[in-house]
């Protein structure tokens, strides 16, 4: 029981590290279709950030490339969407069940606006074998 109790939290995770930040959400691993939507609150207008999408697979993917069209809502309320093609270097090892990769979608991006922005993945095809979804951000200061 606590064994899917930390499942079931990792599934939800929300990760900032100094100024990193990864938010995830599950999609079904059989068939993903639908939207996922992740809310990200700015409040720094300053800062320069890459921008990757995340994606948590298991061996059920098997291709290295994966299409989605990337939506962003800014907090004035516009909006622009584009197609974007993520390579994978789907790096499983003996005992692995899942991978993860953050694939880089923007570099050296600014928000420009203080609030909320909302990004939302969509797969072109249904995809078999990803289980979640999401963004990363970090600020190129704390890039090594």
């Amino acid at each position: 029981m606590l064994l899917l109790v930390v499942a079931l939290l990792s599934i939800f995770a929300v990760s900032c590290v100094g100024n990193s930040y990864v938010d995830m959400r599950p999609v079904s691993p059989y068939s993903w279709s639908e939207p996922v939507s992740i809310l990200y609150q700015n409040s720094d207008t300053t800062a320069l950030r890459d921008i990757a999408v995340a994606v948590r697979y298991n061996k059920n993917f098997d291709a290295d490339t994966l299409s989605v069209v990337v939506q962003t809502s800014l907090p004035d309320a516009h909006q622009f969407s584009e197609q974007v093609i993520l390579q994978f270097k789907q790096d499983y090892t003996a005992a692995a069940v899942t991978a993860s990769e953050a694939v880089l979608y923007r570099s050296g991006c600014q928000l420009g606006q203080s609030g909320y922005y909302i990004f939302t993945i969509t797969p072109t095809r249904a995809v078999k074998g990803v289980e979640a979804v999401g963004i990363a951000f970090t600020n190129l200061e704390d890039r090594p």
